[in-house]
């Protein structure tokens, strides 16, 4: 007999596999110190995580807002566009994660890198600042559930100038790393800090065939039904892992 948590996994699953296949045919604030109720799952990442849409809008139904649906939990989703994991702005990693009380929270969920890849950062430096960031939260918050997501494959590059048409996966940029070589690393990370890391790059959400259907700027932001099935997977994979 299937556990209630794998019928719930393959539910999502379901559900994924038939929003992709019909695919193929709020406003941010900064906050100095926010306090989250207990059971939540806290989103830190740059604006695919904050939902970003045409005109500087932002989806009140982004991903998070799907993770939390599908899982029956409340989220605070504290992504701002252009975040990076390195950098000292409130919109970066370390900076974001020092900037709230996330005391109760029990899932946090860092969901960074595009920037860095576009940005052509030091990739010694991106994953140098990822290993301070997460030491942080274990050492901070000894019983917080940290996820990892990697970046989405991306259709836009920072060669030869910002915003060319591209494949990021398999483009360098100007500090020599392909979008792909970054996950890489991200991923050594991660798994050195013993830290579950979602890889889109198996089976990802958006690719070669469908990114005119599933972002809304044919590059790398989802569309609607973009960020629903993005929600699902994330959903299902930290379900897989564990509870919410």
């Amino acid at each position: 007999m299937l556990k209630p948590r794998n019928i719930i996994v393959s539910l999502l699953v379901a559900v994924i596999v038939l929003l992709t296949a019909t695919a193929c045919t709020h406003k941010q604030t900064a906050s100095d110190s926010v306090t989250t109720p207990p059971g939540q799952i806290a989103f830190f990442g740059d604006s695919i995580t904050a939902g970003l849409l045409p005109g500087g809008q932002h989806a009140k139904k982004n991903y998070p807002w799907w993770v939390g649906k599908s899982l029956g939990v409340k989220v605070s989703d504290y992504a701002r566009d252009g975040g990076k994991i390195v950098g000292d702005s409130d919109s970066d990693l370390l900076p974001a994660l020092k900037a709230h009380n996330l005391k109760g929270v029990r899932t946090v969920v860092l969901a960074y890198g595009i920037n860095d890849y576009s940005g052509n950062s030091n990739l010694n430096a991106v994953t140098a600042r990822l290993l301070t960031a997460i030491q942080y939260l274990q050492k901070s918050y000894p019983k917080i559930r940290i996820i990892g997501i990697l970046p989405q494959s991306a259709f836009v590059v920072p060669v030869p100038a910002a915003n060319t048409a591209g494949v990021a996966m398999q483009t360098k940029n100007k500090a020599n790393y392909t979008e792909s070589e970054l996950c890489d690393n991200l991923a050594t990370v991660y798994q050195k800090l013993n830290v579950p890391v979602l890889d889109w790059r198996p089976d990802s959400v958006i690719n070669a065939n469908n990114v005119d259907q599933l972002t809304w700027d044919g590059e790398l932001h989802p569309n609607a039904k973009g960020y629903q099935i993005i929600g699902l997977r994330v959903a299902a994979f930290i379900l897989q892992d564990g509870d919410a």
